[in-house]
C-alpha cells in the first residue's frame, strides 16, 4: 500500500491516531515446563497481557518439547478467558461456552510452547491492540477504520444486531459479521476518544 509522506509505523501515535496491530495472526510463546506458568491445580496457562478472547479457536504447539498433560501438539482448542494474564483451554466451542476446561494433568517439556490465533474462517472475535499489544481505549466502532483486502468495512455500534462489517463487543474486542479467512489481509487504525459518529 503506497503512502504519502512518511510510512506509518504500527503503534505510532500522532494527534491521537494509532495504527493497529495486525490481528490476522498472533502467537503467544510460553514455558510449558514451568509450574508457575502451567497450573495443574487451576487448569490455567499464564500468558501475561494475553490477547485472547473467550471462545476463540487457537492452535497449540509444544515447540519441539513434550506436550502439556491433556494437550496434543498441532491440535485446535478453544479459549476460556480466566484473567488478563491467564487462560484455560476447552476441547470445543460449546465446552468453552459452558466453562468446561481441559484437565491439565502435568507440565510439558521445553520453554517454547505456543498458542496461535488467526484468521481461519471460524474466529469472528479478536482483541484490538496497538504498539505490539497495548489495549486502546475507545467507545464507538466508528473510531476504528478497518480494511479487509483493502476494502473499508462498515462500523456498527450494536454488536448484537448488525448485518455486515464489524462491531465492538466489550472494551477492545472486535466482532466481524463474517469470519475472516487465512487469505484475508487486515489493516486498521484508531482515532481514540475523539470521534463519536461516522458520517459520509
Amino acid at each position: 500500500m503506497p503512502y504519502l509522506g512518511n510510512q506509518h509505523i504500527v503503534g505510532d501515535s500522532v494527534n491521537n491516531f494509532k495504527v493497529l496491530d495486525d490481528i490476522s495472526t498472533f502467537t503467544a510463546t510460553f514455558d510449558g515446563s514451568a509450574s508457575s506458568v502451567v497450573s495443574t491445580t487451576n487448569e490455567t496457562i499464564r500468558v501475561p497481557k494475553h490477547r485472547f478472547v473467550h471462545g476463540q479457536r487457537v492452535t497449540y504447539n509444544n515447540g519441539g518439547g513434550s506436550n502439556i498433560g491433556g494437550l496434543s501438539s498441532g491440535t485446535a482448542y478453544y479459549i476460556i478467558y480466566d484473567t488478563a494474564h491467564t487462560i484455560k483451554l476447552a476441547s470445543s466451542a460449546s465446552n468453552a461456552a459452558s466453562l468446561t476446561a481441559i484437565n491439565l494433568s502435568g507440565v510439558g517439556g521445553g520453554a517454547s510452547h505456543t498458542l496461535n490465533v488467526a484468521f481461519d474462517g471460524v474466529n469472528k472475535k479478536f482483541r484490538i491492540t496497538h504498539g505490539n499489544g497495548n489495549r486502546p481505549h475507545f467507545h464507538h466502532a466508528t473510531q476504528l477504520s478497518i480494511a479487509i483486502n483493502n476494502v473499508i468495512q462498515r462500523p456498527n455500534n450494536d454488536a448484537n444486531n448488525f448485518t455486515e462489517g464489524y462491531a465492538i463487543e466489550v472494551r477492545d474486542i472486535i466482532v466481524f459479521k463474517i469470519a475472516p479467512t487465512v487469505n484475508d489481509i487486515f489493516f486498521g487504525s484508531l482515532t481514540g476518544e475523539t470521534r463519536g459518529t461516522f458520517d459520509i
